[in-house]
């Protein structure tokens, strides 16, 4: 039986599993402020807990999903449940806690001078993808399941985005260009990307004025192999090497890659044996993420992942100070979210 490598210290950047996915609010898609412009502070908010963090019902949840995405409302059900049953698991166990608050682009803009938020962090999906497009196709033609299609020895590994996904991340390279700027003060500190070339690409396309090797800025880019997608047997997920990821996207930082390499922490690497991770060591690779955000001097930073990861994120690791908060909700493909959070 498999078993994905524990994290002995959160300190160091591990990783305690492989992989995730989501769905949410209105960053790019509202950037209209709420009633109140002004960022509610959240420095006065109790602590977060996980004792006192109220239940999910996941029967009485819309979990929202955009075309294509039908085989991920079993697994975001599933990953709800698994968030109780983790509260139960991890009452007694010391974790990084952290209030959030949703915010579009311009209250985004407003909290940077809010000394209240510790870290802004800009969470964004990937787009469409190859092998996305390649179930489409394959069920159309069949009539069968993606699990199916997953077997088909054309199958994309590590696919790049389609034409439709590197579309949509140019539609959200306008938004970007317009809210970060000198002018609204809203300019990204760090870019982490999952090791996956579907979520490095997104970013790139959506921040063309930040990417590496080409900027004035010299913003970091880092890929942090906690933010992969979980790992579900898909060959979607089976990554590429450091060397061709760096031969592809030249300028990132793949050293945390490398190290979880050596550790022998990444599955879905080498070895092209389809290997699944469970929903538990997701939210502890999510917990895990969130202690090294924190450690991080950077304040304002942008992260691109994968719906499942995002849902833990926004669900589990992160507390919501808003009982209407949309963060149990899935990223639709292209989609961007912003959020302000304080530590505990």
């Amino acid at each position: 039986m498999m078993i994905i490598r524990r994290v002995a210290s959160l300190r160091q950047p591990l990783l305690r599993g492989v992989q995730v996915r989501c769905q949410g609010s209105a960053a790019l898609n509202n950037e209209a402020p709420s009633k109140s412009t002004q960022p509610k502070p959240i420095h006065h908010m109790q602590s977060a807990t996980i004792a006192s963090t109220p239940r999910c019902d996941a029967s009485a949840m819309a979990l929202k999903r955009d075309s294509g995405d039908y085989y991920f409302e079993e697994h975001s059900e599933a990953l709800v449940s698994a968030f109780n049953v983790c509260d139960d698991m991890q009452e007694s166990e010391k974790r990084v806690t952290a209030t959030a608050r949703d915010m579009n682009l311009i209250e985004a803009a407003l909290a940077v001078q809010d000394e209240s938020y510790d870290k802004i962090l800009i969470l964004m999906r990937h787009g469409e993808a190859k092998h996305n497009l390649f179930e489409r196709q394959y069920a159309q033609k069949h009539g069968s399941s993606f699990e199916q299609a997953n077997e088909d020895e054309n199958y994309p590994v590590d696919p790049m985005l389609t034409g439709k996904g590197c579309g949509t991340m140019l539609n959200v390279s306008n938004r970007t260009a317009t809210f970060f700027n000198k002018e609204t003060g809203l300019l990204p500190d760090l870019f982490v990307v999952s090791p996956l070339r579907r979520a490095i690409q997104s970013a790139l396309i959506s921040f063309p004025h930040d990417a590496p090797l080409t900027s004035l800025s010299g913003t970091p880019w880092v890929c942090h192999p906690a933010c992969m997608e979980q790992a579900n047997g898909n060959k979607s997920e089976f990554v590429s090497s450091p060397e061709l990821l760096e031969e592809t996207f030249p300028g990132i930082n793949y050293e945390l890659f490398n190290q979880s390499l050596m550790r022998g922490d990444v599955y879905n690497s080498n070895e092209k044996v389809p290997l699944f991770e469970s929903k538990i060591d997701l939210m502890n690779r999510t917990d895990a993420f969130l202690e090294w955000i924190k450690e991080r001097d950077e304040r304002v930073v942008v992260v691109s992942s994968h719906a499942t990861w995002l849902q833990s994120l926004c669900a589990f690791s992160l507390k919501y100070e808003d009982s209407d908060s949309k963060n149990l909700e899935m990223f639709k493909k292209g989609e961007m979210r912003s959020v302000g959070i304080k530590f505990s």
